[in-house]
């Protein structure tokens, strides 16, 4: 095999390779992209566990490494498919929290390729847009004050985790950014020895997840002129009861077959 044909072996196998590894995507608070799995009125998406940036060799090798605010290829134009002002933009807010309280978090991964979620929040009442500027003033901590969730394991399932959410922030529109970077691919470690899951160039995963925020005491949504409306007039703060709910409910959505 010449020079030229081993090349273009190792690109279309890159190519194939990306439309392989890892899958998932965020279930609680829902995506959405997936809302569709729980609401039979709005668009499907049926490829909503693979939002992974256009995929690897797209995100790192022809996009230097960006992604698109909700998952997308960071070329194409913006709103892209998954963002505010997209297709699976339904004017919905399916999930509620209180002022620095707790946000159960759940992901279900239909292909495991170990490394960790993380999460960010951007108010759009104040921003008044999705921006990397703005997920990126807004980190979310867990309640046992960890930046993430681990993926310790290659096994496909649930994997799931409780946010703290700001107490200085209320919001009739916020957007959660899920991001889920995998330890699949090799790479240079800081030690500079040579190892699977090191380095920066990992294939990433991303959704968005519209909410609201309110302060304690606040009535259920007193400003009904918001452009995104609530489709869920309450959400559950018992915890425990929560997540039990929530991983009840995740096994009935993905039932949901392609057609």
């Amino acid at each position: 095999m010449n020079k030229l044909s081993l090349i273009f072996v190792l690109v279309v196998m890159g190519q194939v390779m990306d439309q392989v590894l890892g899958h998932g995507m965020l279930l609680e608070p829902i995506a959405r992209t997936s809302l569709w799995r729980e609401d039979d009125s709005v668009l499907e998406n049926y490829d909503d566990n693979g939002l992974f940036c256009g995929g690897r060799t797209v995100q790192w090798e022809l996009n230097g490494g960006k992604c698109g605010l909700c998952g997308d290829n960071y070329a194409l134009p913006r709103p892209r498919p998954s963002e505010l002002g997209g297709p699976y933009d339904f004017g919905k807010i399916p999930r509620n929290y209180t002022q620095g309280g707790e946000m159960p978090v759940g992901a279900m991964l239909t292909a495991n390729h170990l490394g960790y979620f993380k999460f960010s929040l951007c108010p759009i009442d104040v921003w008044g847009e999705e921006s990397e500027e703005c997920f990126a003033a807004y980190p979310l901590k867990l309640t046992n004050g960890e930046d993430n969730i681990p993926v310790p394991t290659s096994e496909v399932g649930w994997y799931n985790g409780t946010l703290r959410l700001p107490a200085d922030v209320t919001c009739r529109h916020c957007v959660i950014q899920w991001t889920y970077v995998t330890g699949n691919s090799w790479g240079i470690c800081p030690s500079g020895e040579g190892k699977l899951g090191c380095g920066k160039e990992q294939e990433h995963f991303r959704t968005c997840s519209d909410i609201a925020i309110f302060a304690k005491g606040e009535q259920w949504w007193e400003n009904i002129g918001h452009a995104h409306q609530p489709i869920y007039p309450e959400t559950n703060k018992d915890i425990d009861t929560l997540e039990q709910k929530i991983e009840d409910r995740i096994a009935r959505l993905l039932l949901k077959p392609k057609p």
